[in-house]
């Protein structure tokens, strides 16, 4: 049996790394401070894939100084010990989850990867302010509920740049948190990240691919918005992805008050 090949961090524009994993095209990206560090946001997944991004790092002769994570689900919450005991920042609200429902945070991870690995899932640092307290590129906290409550987006002016959790994807359709009934906590998510969206230039999503026209993603999301919600229907190729129809019927049954909550 053929062992899946590792892919290993590659460079989307300038300081900025990006992986993507063997699972779900989740995505790992690294952005260089300029001063020998590196901030690492949502590693993921596989433990090999972990520890190919600390190799990654040293062979491009820079260390992690802080990571983060883009929202609570288990798999944007996952560290490896040769990244180092460095701040790990989320939004205030996704560090109370991550500690008041610990177990259910990591139950996924339970079984799936090492042991080490799990216990230092999701020990997190709740970020102060709206920018990161670090020394590379000025990092904008955008902070929205549509995904998941308290989920974050960091934009990078200087960069151009827009790392966007699980929003946005061209492998995903819109996927509302379990508690989002009627699909408007999502709408008013993509909505607030508009401006943001318009001014960026690279857009690294949570899965999938990076793309460098992110106004061209936010336009298919809020498009199949509209669709589900005005006709109960869509054209969206990501439908016939894997696991898609499931999650489009799901949102079709949201917006017609149907989802059974």
């Amino acid at each position: 049996m053929t062992t899946p090949t590792l892919l290993r961090l590659a460079e989307v524009g300038p300081g900025v790394w990006v992986a993507r994993s063997r699972r779900d095209a989740t995505t790992s990206t690294v952005v260089l401070d300029g001063h020998g560090g590196a901030l690492v946001i949502d590693p993921a997944w596989d433990a090999d894939e972990l520890a190919a991004i600390p190799a990654d790092l040293a062979a491009l002769g820079v260390r992690c100084v802080a990571g983060l994570a883009t929202h609570q689900h288990h798999d944007h919450v996952l560290w490896h010990p040769d990244l180092g005991d460095v701040p790990r920042w989320s939004t205030p609200g996704t560090v109370r989850a991550t500690v008041e429902d610990r177990a259910e945070v990591v139950r996924p991870l339970v079984g799936d990867l090492p042991d080490d690995l799990v216990a230092i899932a999701g020990r997190l640092t709740p970020i102060e302010g709206e920018r990161l307290d670090w020394s590379g590129p000025t990092a904008l906290v955008h902070v929205h509920h549509a995904h998941a409550p308290h989920h974050l987006a960091l934009e990078l002016p200087d960069l151009g740049l827009l790392v966007a959790g699980d929003m946005l994807s061209d492998v995903e359709l819109p996927m509302p948190d379990d508690g989002d009934t009627d699909l408007v906590t999502y709408r008013t998510g993509l909505e607030s990240l508009g401006d943001v969206v318009r001014r960026s230039r690279l857009l690294v999503p949570g899965h999938g691919a990076v793309s460098g026209r992110p106004v061209e993603r936010w336009d298919s999301d809020r498009r199949y918005l509209d669709d589900v919600e005005t006709r109960g229907a869509s054209d969206d190729p990501r439908i016939g992805l894997a696991g898609m129809a499931e999650l489009h019927a799901a949102n079709v049954a949201r917006a017609r008050g149907t989802d059974g909550s």
